[in-house]
């Protein structure tokens, strides 16, 4: 395997992002927001005259958990990148490794892509 590949992403990795996180877009963003807006709704909350009080509340919570949806996003990468890292640390340790290997498979060290 190549050096670019431990910062790149498999197709198969990248297969699985769109899928896990095109759920969890759908489901706890859009449905964060449209939980506030249909709650509001069902218990009299929201009428024509406080549709503008609850449309920024609902937005407000839709743009609290795109923000975590995208955080979770980075840590999937930051995670997949890394054990890209150790998956071609491993296999060249195993065909006998260099220095840049061993530093790669020393637990102490911290990763950062």
């Amino acid at each position: 395997m190549s050096e670019t590949s431990s910062t790149t992403l498999t197709p198969n990795q990248w297969l699985e992002l769109f899928q896990i996180f095109s759920a969890r877009l759908v489901l706890e963003v859009f449905g964060g927001a449209g939980a506030i807006w249909g709650f509001s709704e069902a218990v009299g909350l929201r009428t024509t005259e406080t549709i503008y009080f609850w449309r920024p509340c609902a937005l407000s919570f839709g743009a609290i958990f795109f923000i975590r949806w995208w955080l979770q996003i980075s840590t999937f990468l930051m995670e997949t990148k890394q054990s890209n890292q150790k998956s071609i640390a491993n296999d060249a340790h195993a065909d006998g490794g260099d220095i840049e290997t061993k530093e790669l498979l020393n637990p102490k060290k911290k990763l950062y892509i």
